[in-house]
Parts: C-alpha cells; sequence; structure tokens
C-alpha cells in the first residue's frame, strides 16, 4: 500500500466531510412556544414551498423575526407553512463517529506501513 500526500488529504477530508451528518431536523407548531428554548436557528418552510433558515428567531406578533443570510428580515406567519428546530440524530452522529474513526485508522494504517517499509 502507498501512501502518499494526496491520499492522506482524500482521507482526512472524507472523515471531516461524513462527521458533519449529525444533525436534523424536527417539525414544531408555527406559534411563540414552539421558540420558548430560544434555539439559535429556525427552519421555515414557506407556503411556496422554499425553505428558510432563521437565526435568532423570535415571533412577536403575527410575524417571525430574525437574520437570513446575515440580513435582518421580518416574515409574515401567514407565509409560513411549517417550522422546524435543528436536533441531533444519534444514528447519524454514531455513524458519522465510525466513518471518522474508520478513517483514521486506515490512514494509520498506510503512514505504519510507509514508516516500516523505510527501515
Amino acid at each position: 500500500m502507498r501512501v502518499t500526500a494526496r491520499s492522506s488529504r482524500a482521507a482526512i477530508g472524507a472523515a471531516l466531510l461524513l462527521s458533519g451528518c449529525g444533525a436534523g431536523w424536527s417539525q414544531v407548531p408555527v406559534a411563540p412556544a414552539a421558540l420558548a428554548s430560544e434555539p439559535t436557528e429556525v427552519r421555515a418552510t414557506m407556503a411556496d414551498g422554499s425553505r428558510v433558515v432563521v437565526a435568532m428567531p423570535r415571533i412577536e406578533g403575527d410575524s417571525l423575526f430574525g437574520e437570513v443570510d446575515g440580513t435582518a428580515r421580518a416574515i409574515a406567519i401567514a407565509d409560513v407553512q411549517r417550522l422546524a428546530l435543528p436536533v441531533a440524530s444519534r444514528s447519524r452522529r454514531s455513524a458519522g463517529t465510525v466513518a471518522v474513526a474508520t478513517a483514521l485508522a486506515v490512514l494509520a494504517a498506510g503512514w505504519a506501513i510507509l514508516i516500516l517499509g523505510n527501515y
């Protein structure tokens, strides 16, 4: 097995990509009580089916306030079909952990073969 800088970068890149698979979304009612836990972001599904992630969300009166792509916005609650809060999925997080551990083990084995092969 030949380990090169390119294969090392590929293994590390794959491990980093796979480790980011731990989040999902949980639907909540479109109401002020849905944001009682003070989430840092919420995903709003609009009446036309488009989705917007709102950072620092709060509901006041008939509007959802927050930041969308770094810009302050107010969205009419009447235009929001669903809200969803981010949640960590245990199974996704576990799969990401296994993938990262496997990639690192393969990388370590490759380096050990490379180092031992030079003696």
